[in-house]
């Protein structure tokens, strides 16, 4: 590594690590009150709330680093352009490229680590945050599912609806369980039960009542006990449960098959665009990067007030339009990816257009 390089990376530590703390305050601001609230209203022990709040921070660091570097490079190349250190770079033949590169290097350094951080350190960390509110702060609830829905297809073309109050893990029961079978739009069958537990892969409900409700209405069925295959282990129901941001890419991919062969098109959707924008959402490290570089080279040097304006207002645009682009991408499942990477490809290409002209002058 060369000395500009040594030089140009150490210069982005601290404003870094500042922009981290920033960042992060503000996202956990709302956090902090949810965990006062469960100390106040749950009478959860200070310790268990505590570790509750450490166990959520992963998720906010995914968020709160691309912004990070987005500070951190508008304000070392601020302070280096009001120095005149840019210009004495160039003036002596180091062209604007070869000052950005190492600045780029860290930006594309930083998508990396931050999706590791997505992939194998977020899921875990937010299951066990859930895992210590369910035991130690909630304690006593042990229904985890709440108004869950599992859809399936039958052999015969039908469409199997599974409705379930809640999930009680002790015993691997669904409590209140409703199953309804469709023939288009039509209902043909409604099958409730008070209890189905899972026994030999398959979900056995007692004291079910059956009602035949096409093609000939209606027929009542008491059934002592009865078997269902709903299409989901107790397992799998705890990972429909999650929510999708909460998962892996790895977790997402048997929920996408599932969804996919149950003809559940709007969970589907939603599980294939939070897959394709896991991938595309930590490169926005890069992209902040890129565009931060043109931006912070001025005559006068930026405060650190100014820089984090400014950071707001490139984050505030980057994000909403991230949020058209995936809503485009839930209604129109076959343009999730392109609308994923979208806005990272729109803001690089900004940025480096605005390089190339702060190159030229």
């Amino acid at each position: 590594m060369k000395r500009l390089d040594r030089y140009m990376i150490g210069e982005l530590g601290g404003p870094f690590l500042f922009g981290l703390a920033a960042f992060t305050l503000l996202f956990v601001a709302g956090e902090l009150l949810n965990v006062a609230r469960l100390v106040s209203e749950e009478h959860a022990s200070l310790l268990a709330a505590a570790k509750y709040f450490v166990y959520t921070l992963p998720q906010t660091l995914v968020l709160t680093f691309p912004m990070s570097m987005l500070l951190a490079v508008l304000l070392s190349m601020s302070r280096l352009s009001g120095d005149s250190e840019i210009t004495g770079m160039r003036a002596g033949g180091i062209s604007l490229y070869r000052i950005a590169a190492p600045v780029a290097a860290v930006g594309l350094l930083a998508s990396l680590i931050g999706l590791g951080f997505q992939e194998f350190v977020v899921p875990g960390a937010t299951a066990r945050a859930n895992e210590i509110l369910q035991s130690e702060i909630q304690s006593g609830n042990v229904n985890i599912i709440s108004n869950e829905v599992v859809r399936t297809s039958l052999s015969n073309g039908d469409a199997q609806v599974t409705y379930a109050a809640g999930f009680d893990t002790t015993t691997q029961s669904l409590e209140d369980i409703a199953v309804q079978v469709y023939r288009g739009e039509t209902l043909l069958s409604l099958l409730v039960a008070p209890r189905a537990r899972y026994q030999n892969s398959t979900w056995e409900l007692h004291n079910a009542i059956s009602y035949r409700l096409a093609p000939v209405c209606c027929t009542v069925g008491n059934l002592p006990i009865t078997r269902v295959n709903i299409g989901a282990s107790p397992t799998q129901l705890i990972e429909l449960s999650k929510r999708p941001e909460d998962l892996s890419r790895n977790q997402l991919r048997p929920l996408l098959r599932s969804a996919k062969q149950s003809g559940d098109q709007s969970r589907y959707a939603l599980l294939l665009v939070t897959y394709d924008s896991k991938l595309a959402r930590p490169f926005a490290s890069l992209v902040f990067t890129l565009l931060a570089i043109p931006l912070g080279i001025r005559r006068q040097r930026s405060t650190s007030g100014a820089g984090f304006g400014i950071s707001i207002a490139i984050v505030f645009a980057f994000y909403v339009f991230t949020t058209i682009c995936l809503a485009i991408g839930r209604t129109a499942p076959q343009l999730s990816l392109v609308m994923a990477w979208l806005p990272n490809l729109l803001f690089g290409a900004i940025g480096i257009w605005l390089l190339n002209r702060a190159a030229k002058v």
